[in-house]
């Protein structure tokens, strides 16, 4: 599988790729990457558009209807501690878990809910965004443990997606899941907790080798004081636990508190070239050039940090559609169940699905591995992913979600018998007989070729297209197709099991 994750040698440009230049394969590699990919269909309509007014389609979303809203999640009731502290020790261990039983239902709601998202919005890259924002400035369910403040974290994340990274940057310090989950809560005069005020500068703004320790320490001063109520969820600022003596912070001296930390974070060198390497590297591919990154680093300090104009750039220029971008992503695991759901132009499945057939390939929304999110790449491929992949597929074309793995303690389990429930009344509307009819193809060797260009982005190696002309041959009695013949639930399960071995090929993997 190695050359097949090659970057090519083409000379990248950040300079505006003609419309004229703008191919189907163009906008079909758009498509996948700045959304989660789509039919044939939809794709011949957006690149009818044009280059720019494709992007605009894309990068422009509000215009778009919201079709799934927002998701109502009230808080847990206030707990009456004094109360509390008088019930028996069994009493009190059946009220926590109880309440760990509600909570674990709300993240179920959410997981579903923002699933559903992804499968049926008409406007991807909001969500796509919000997917990456959610790996970088990262929460944990496991470590915050409640349902609401993921919520409204990820609301914040989409309400921001592709607005400006100073707004963002600021709401997302007051946010009471970000507060938790890196112990800012715990940050007191006197007492400094530096676990924010490190990830601040090593993960969301400067990198590594861009501050020292001292810095960390007069910034976890500044940001004593900064908490959250725990009956509502909104952020707190106790004066009387912030240190208002003065600081001096990469350079500059003064009554910092954690706004003006953040504020001298964006005016450094290395702030805005920090955000657009990763956004870059997110939707086009990684360790660009110096060259592109100084570039895109001043076009976002120009632009004050507004995402959008940065956005709009990239998806313009040479280098996205370059031969280091196109067909070199492995698929994100969640990238790998929606995509493939709406390639086969499924009617959408219920949300949970999303969440509960990506959490045993190795990505748990709502729960990354640590406070650097996912990595990306081939670490998303392993002997053990590659089966797992293989067994969604299999699930996705037989309908046979019964024997889905029982996801670890708290995670999904909550919602797993509601989603088998869900998942019994769920009509699909979809044919594999009637995607290959579709083609017009009439031999077999040519079906497989028309189908390989459907549903891959990089072309099919010689050997899984012999083993798939072999499949169709030995089914189909020989090489010629005759669609008025081809009838009844063994021909559908035929061209089901084509699908299966088609999306089980090392090419089906990138995008």
């Amino acid at each position: 599988m190695g050359p097949l994750f090659g970057h090519g040698n083409t000379k990248s440009s950040l300079d505006p790729l003609p419309n004229e230049e703008f191919t189907l394969s163009d906008a079909r590699h758009l498509l996948f990457r700045a959304g989660f990919g789509g039919t044939p269909e939809e794709v011949q309509r957006l690149h009818r558009l044009g280059l720019e007014r494709m992007v605009s389609w894309l990068v422009d979303y509000e215009r778009m209807p919201d079709i799934v809203g927002p998701l109502t999640l009230k808080p847990l009731p206030p707990l009456d501690y004094r109360a509390f502290r008088k019930l028996s020790e069994m009493e009190r261990r059946r009220i926590r878990g109880e309440r760990r039983r509600i909570d674990a239902g709300r993240v179920y709601k959410l997981l579903s809910w923002w699933g559903d998202r992804m499968l049926r919005t008409r406007r991807p890259l909001e969500e796509k965004m919000t997917l990456f924002w959610h790996g970088h400035f990262t929460s944990s369910q496991r470590d915050v443990r409640n349902g609401l403040r993921m919520y409204l974290q990820n609301q914040t994340l989409r309400e921001n997606a592709t607005g400006n990274f100073r707004d963002l940057l600021h709401a997302i310090s007051k946010d009471p899941a970000m507060l938790e989950y890196l112990d800012n809560n715990r940050n007191r005069r006197g007492r400094p907790n530096e676990n924010f005020a490190r990830e601040v500068m090593e993960l969301f703004t400067l990198g590594i080798g861009n501050y020292t320790e001292k810095d960390i320490k007069e910034a976890a001063r500044a940001f004593t004081g900064w908490t959250f109520n725990g009956a509502t969820s909104s952020f707190v600022f106790q004066m009387r636990q912030h240190d208002y003596g003065i600081k001096t912070f990469l350079g500059r001296t003064g009554n910092f508190d954690g706004d003006d930390i953040l504020e001298i974070l964006l005016e450094q060198k290395a702030c805005a070239p920090f955000i657009a390497k990763k956004i870059f590297s997110f939707f086009a591919y990684e360790n660009p050039d110096p060259a592109i990154v100084e570039d895109l680093g001043a076009f976002l300090r120009g632009c004050n940090y507004e995402i959008k104009p940065l956005l709009r750039r990239i998806f313009l220029s040479r280098a996205f559609y370059s031969k280091k971008a196109k067909g070199t992503q492995v698929k994100s695991p969640v990238m790998f169940v929606v995509s493939t759901i709406r390639m086969l132009g499924m009617n959408p499945p219920p949300g949970g699905l999303v969440a509960a057939t990506a959490n045993p390939l190795g990505q748990r929304l709502m729960d990354p591995p640590n406070v650097k999110g996912w990595e990306r790449g081939l670490s998303w491929i392993t002997t053990a992913n590659l089966l797992s992949r293989n067994n969604v597929v299999g699930q996705l074309m037989k309908l046979e979600f019964g024997k889905m793995p029982k996801p670890p303690k708290g995670r999904m389990r909550a919602g797993r018998g509601q989603l088998r429930r869900e998942l019994s009344s769920w009509d699909p509307g979809w044919s594999a007989k009637g995607i290959a009819e579709a083609t017009e193809a009439q031999t077999v060797p040519d079906l497989v070729d028309r189908m390989a260009s459907r549903f891959l982005l990089v072309p099919l190696s010689s050997a899984s297209r012999d083993r798939l002309i072999r499949l169709l041959r030995e089914k189909n009695g020989g090489d010629v197709l005759d669609w008025n013949h081809l009838k009844g639930p063994s021909v559908e399960r035929v061209f089901r099991e084509f699908l299966h071995l088609l999306m089980s090929v090392p090419e089906f993997q990138v995008c």
